[in-house]
């Protein structure tokens, strides 16, 4: 037996100004990301310094505790501490955060790069998907390296790009937003 459930959602003839706040938020971020890079890296260490200590404090509570149930689980209880100590240092120190959030992304880039190569070598590829695949891959290992061996340039480089995807997006939302009330309009009228 089949069934069908239909879901019927009110349109809100408000929603496209959440929209363009959406919009202008982003865009205000991007620039801020833009002009200002070091203190949006500073900023950003920052709130993945209290991020990783939320999550530590709920890896320490997790060990000693599973589902209601005391139960010690060692593994837990020593990264929930890791995880704090980490996270106070950061709060100390936001370039040893910044410096350790571009070394994880090389170490991801590279790791990226090193698949794609061995996958453009795999069998079942048409030659213009190979070659596509290993320059990508290539790129990845630049990136990966270039992380790795210069964090500091790394961190901007995240940085401006945040900034560009961030204006870009908003952008698009408004747009969005623009296109939703224009859509309301015709609708409700």
């Amino acid at each position: 037996m089949t069934s069908v459930v239909i879901i019927e959602q009110e349109l809100r003839p408000n929603a496209w100004k959440i929209q363009i706040l959406k919009a202008v938020i982003f865009v205000l971020f991007g620039v801020f990301c833009l002009v200002f890079p070091f203190s949006a890296l500073n900023l950003g260490a920052y709130l993945v310094a209290f991020f990783l200590l939320f999550v530590s404090i709920a890896a320490l509570f997790s060990g000693f505790a599973a589902f209601g149930e005391p139960k010690t689980t060692w593994w837990m209880i020593v990264l929930g501490v890791i995880g704090i100590i980490i996270a106070g240092y950061s709060f100390l120190n936001p370039a040893f955060m910044i410096t350790f959030g571009t070394i994880c992304v090389g170490i991801i880039a590279l790791l990226s790069g090193l698949t794609d190569i061995i996958l453009a070598f795999s069998q079942g590829l048409s030659a213009g998907i190979r070659v596509l695949t290993f320059i990508l891959g290539v790129l990845g290992l630049l990136v990966g390296l270039i992380f790795l061996l210069q964090p500091g340039i790394g961190a901007e480089v995240l940085v401006v790009l945040l900034g560009i995807f961030l204006i870009l997006g908003g952008i698009v939302a408004f747009i969005e937003g623009l296109l939703f009330k224009k859509f309301i309009a015709e609708v409700t009228n």
